[in-house]
């Protein structure tokens, strides 16, 4: 039996994670490859950032740069739980991911790094699979049909490839970002076979891009870890999961070290 296959069947037995061949274990597979339930992603990041540079509660902020959708900081969820791992957290995004405290917001947050220590940062859209596997669908407690997810990116999307010049609007500064990140990739998403997937991922990109700009390592002599990827919001009873895209150890004057593998399960 593979490592994949036997990880799959542990988290399936779990009932974190939908068995193999079902609509919606298709469409987390082909879409959102190697994602993992979000306790998995805790235990593992926390792991490695502890074993290699002894990063915990005590010594180490925690920022994440996510939609502020309810149905990402459930009990249990991956940002709960990080949250409850690292003690308190510096909330940097607004709707989409993107963090929008900019580099004046994150300058104040990493104020805050404890004497000699570190900066752990999270971040990353979102989106919804339905039991049927439908991608960018989410049923929501107390709705009678499945709704958007992420409806802010959904929306983005919908307007660039409506042709109509939204413009950028003083209040609706956030999703006016997230039109101008997304046109111009409008076109290459509505020729993917599954367009949502496709504008979640163009979403991440722009949302990486935009979270590597705005942070710096002049905080001290500490570690900046950034863990980036997709939220993905599965239906009942499984948990969400995260597929981790960029995993990443920087420090002043020194080169970025990729830890990306050690979110694969081999």
């Amino acid at each position: 039996m593979s490592d994949k296959k036997l990880a799959t069947e542990v988290f399936n037995w779990l009932s974190t994670t939908p068995e193999p061949g079902t609509p919606v274990a298709d469409a987390l597979d082909t879409h959102f490859p190697g994602a993992l339930p979000g306790i998995a992603v805790l235990k593992r990041t926390t792991a490695v950032v502890k074993s290699k540079y002894d990063m915990d509660g005590d010594n180490t902020i925690y920022g994440q740069s996510i939609c502020p959708d309810e149905i990402n900081n459930e009990k249990g969820d991956l940002a709960d739980i990080m949250k409850e791992y690292w003690g308190e957290v510096f909330p940097m995004g607004g709707i989409g991911g993107a963090p929008y405290v900019g580099k004046t917001g994150f300058g104040a947050f990493s104020h805050h790094v404890p004497d000699d220590g570190h900066v752990f940062i999270m971040f990353g859209p979102h989106v919804g699979i339905s039991k049927s596997g439908e991608v960018g669908k989410y049923h929501r407690i107390g709705q009678a049909t499945e709704s958007g997810s992420c409806g802010a990116i959904l929306a983005a999307y919908a307007q660039c490839c409506s042709g109509d010049s939204f413009g950028f609007d003083m209040d609706d500064m956030q999703q006016s970002y997230l039109r101008s990140a997304i046109a111009p990739r409008c076109e290459e998403c509505k020729s993917a076979a599954n367009p949502i997937a496709a504008v979640t991922h163009a979403a991440y990109d722009s949302i990486k891009d935009k979270m590597m700009r705005i942070v710096n390592t002049k905080f001290g002599t500490g570690k900046l870890v950034i863990l980036g990827g997709i939220q993905i919001n599965m239906p009942a009873p499984y948990e969400d999961h995260y597929m981790p895209k960029f995993f990443q150890v920087l420090q002043e004057g020194q080169e970025p070290v990729d830890l990306l593998s050690e979110l694969t399960f081999n």
